[in-house]
């Protein structure tokens, strides 16, 4: 019923656009592919026979947090951006736990012929991201994470301090005013939105709160009792970027230090008056140092 009545939305109708205007300036067209078990993911992808660089969004988050970035490296790397299961267009169903989401990504390279590939990821996707590292290392060129979820060495960050003092997680929305608020907090430079697309984006993350709200209560206790993420990576001889805003609210920016100290490659970067989303806030900026690594590490 959701979809139906949003087809007869005309401001939904112009946020499409806008999406499609996004990726369609990035080079980047939407597709299918089904994954071994049937599940299918949808992603947007460049083509192309470019070293490809594969894309994870965090929790919440979508394919389309990745085009501003895409745009400006497409003359170096086949950008691809999947939908992670359980997010955006892809099926919802399966296992969705960081070590699950994991192996969906090893399964989706797969699906696409690719046998080694860059793998970036943010937040819950940087921790997706160490996953794969972590048991199938032989199939990465590099590593680039930025402001990855789990890392057990971080200070708390004023969302985590919030959270354990009862105020709740300020990333998921049901209301145009709680989307507001949590773009708010989450990026130090959050994009001027207007009014009427704000009514529906809020309802697009209404609809998914609850499955959201679920997989991030899930991934809390997956971090409180399994791996961290330095566990995952420690030792891995895999070139590895690391980006953070340096007013990163979510997940605080010292987890940088304590992922970098057990990789033997691993380069740090903190963005000035960048908040938890680097490639959204500063795309030039977050393009140039993923492409600097490249550069650094001959890729």
């Amino acid at each position: 019923m959701f979809g139906f009545l949003r087809a007869l939305d005309p401001v939904a109708r112009a946020v499409d656009k806008a999406r499609r205007d996004a990726r369609a300036a990035a080079g980047l067209e939407r597709r299918t592919v089904r994954l071994g078990d049937g599940r299918e993911v949808v992603y947007l992808d460049q083509g192309g026979d470019r070293p490809p660089l594969v894309l994870l969004h965090g929790i919440g988050a979508s394919k389309d947090h990745w085009p501003r970035l895409a745009k400006r490296m497409r003359e170096r790397v086949r950008v691809i951006a999947p939908d992670l299961p359980g997010f955006g267009e892809s099926d919802l169903t399966g296992d969705l736990s960081m070590a699950g989401q994991g192996e969906a990504v090893v399964a989706f390279l797969d699906a696409l012929g690719l046998d080694r590939v860059h793998l970036a990821g943010s937040s819950m996707g940087g921790r997706v991201a160490a996953e794969v590292a972590h048991r199938h290392a032989d199939r990465l060129r590099s590593l680039w994470l930025l402001a990855p979820a789990g890392a057990e060495g971080e200070r708390p960050s004023e969302m985590i301090e919030g959270f354990f003092a009862g105020e709740g997680v300020p990333l998921f929305a049901r209301t145009p005013a709680e989307y507001t608020a949590s773009i708010q907090f989450t990026m130090r430079r959050p994009p001027a939105i207007p009014k009427p697309a704000l009514r529906v984006l809020a309802a697009e993350s209404a609809a998914a709160y609850d499955h959201t709200v679920q997989v991030f209560v899930d991934m809390t206790y997956e971090f409180a009792t399994g791996a961290t993420t330095e566990e995952l990576l420690d030792g891995l001889p895999i070139p590895t970027l690391l980006t953070w805003g340096d007013a990163d609210r979510v997940l605080h920016p010292s987890g940088a230090d304590s992922i970098a100290a057990v990789l033997p490659d691993a380069t740090v970067h903190l963005m000035p008056e960048v908040g938890h989303l680097p490639m959204m806030e500063d795309p030039t900026g977050t393009a140039r140092d993923g492409l600097a690594f490249l550069d650094r590490i001959g890729a």
